[in-house]
């Protein structure tokens, strides 16, 4: 396993970011059902912590219970714990307006809503956007402004970003615990996760 402080440069991130294009249109096209892809917004070059991670895995929690609680079969899951930051795939037999529906709701609603970032593909490969269903775009941690005019403009320096998520998540986990996976939750996705999880592979 490599180091999960290892920094991840921008020629890795670009590649990584091809390499989950490819898995989306792979499964997509494998299964032709719509596909939740899961990942986390985390600023800087240190992409995977045990923190990170923690965070990760308790969104991917989140959803399980989710898609369990409106009855959704989970046809393929699959997560992959990379330097270039940890990601998940879902292809789920609901329709892709329903499960943007569904990650909307816990992007929005939950406290580390921000921090999640689900993405949902329909059979097009085309992500459905968070317009489409009438919810507005994302805000900043910091400010509140749009998330994507802060990114762009590079608005705040990375380090209080980063303390703003560490902030976040541990007063979360200390007052909530932690949603730790097990079979009852979602057993369609760790069916295949002990077996073609990556840990630390770029």
């Amino acid at each position: 396993m490599e180091s999960q402080t290892r920094e991840a440069t921008l020629e890795d991130i670009l590649r990584a970011r091809d390499r989950r294009a490819e898995k989306q249109k792979q499964l997509i096209q494998e299964y032709a059902l719509p596909l939740v892809s899961y990942t986390i917004n985390i600023p800087g070059a240190i992409k995977s912590s045990p923190l990170y991670i923690r965070i990760f895995e308790e969104g991917l929690v989140l959803l399980g219970q989710g898609l369990s609680a409106k009855g959704v079969t989970v046809i393929f899951g699959e997560a992959h714990y990379r330097f270039t930051g940890p990601e998940a795939f879902i292809v789920a037999d609901r329709s892709e307006l329903a499960l943007k529906k569904l990650v909307l709701q816990l992007e929005d609603s939950h406290q580390l809503g921000r921090i999640f970032d689900f993405d949902v593909l329909g059979l097009d490969f085309q992500p459905i956007s968070r317009e489409m269903l009438g919810y507005p775009q994302r805000r900043c941690l910091l400010c509140d402004d749009l998330a994507q005019v802060c990114a762009r403009s590079r608005r705040h320096p990375v380090d209080k970003l980063k303390d703003k998520i560490c902030s976040m998540s541990q007063n979360y986990f200390k007052h909530s615990g932690y949603l730790k996976p097990t079979n009852a939750l979602y057993p369609g996705i760790l069916k295949y996760f002990r077996d073609k999880n990556t840990r630390g592979v770029p």
